[in-house]
């Protein structure tokens, strides 16, 4: 025989289900997951993926410490200059999300990849950038381990 408490046997008002949004939220959708290979989740390319942070950083969304460790030095002292003379980019995006438009990837034979990026500041400016990527020893492993991380090592706005 079940024993029951005295709290589990009284009728009450029924739990309101939880919600994950917002209050006064009604789009219960999410938004689509791109499914990769084995129904896995795709993760973002590494090229679109510093794309959109170096956008964010020279439009001032994004402190240029968001990329620490992923922009090799003379990479990095670039960026702080294109940081600072590409102002006019802040002015441009201010109230309106920049977005990358088109990216062109070449493959270069030493396995780097050397991107150009048309990016939108307003619906009519858009801008460039490029920049170069190579694999570099994943965290902890050894240099020809492979499975590495990418980081950024020349980078040019215009």
């Amino acid at each position: 025989m079940a024993v029951t408490s005295p709290a589990s046997a009284r009728p009450g008002p029924a739990r309101a289900a939880r919600r994950s949004g917002p209050p006064n939220r009604h789009d219960h959708r999410r938004p689509p997951v791109r499914e990769g290979w084995a129904g896995r989740a795709a993760a973002v390319p590494p090229h679109l993926w510093f794309a959109g942070r170096l956008l964010t950083v020279l439009t001032g969304r994004q402190p240029i410490s968001c990329l620490a460790g992923r922009v090799r030095g003379p990479a990095y002292d670039r960026l702080w200059e294109l940081v600072n003379a590409r102002a006019d980019w802040r002015h441009r995006a201010r109230g309106q999300a920049p977005y990358v438009h088109s990216c062109q990837v070449a493959r270069q034979h030493d396995g780097a990849l050397e991107v150009t990026a048309v990016v939108s500041l307003t619906h009519d400016a858009f801008r460039a950038i490029a920049f170069r990527l190579e694999r570099g020893p994943a965290a902890g492993a050894a240099e020809g381990a492979g499975g590495g991380v990418w980081r950024c090592t020349a980078v040019e706005a215009r």
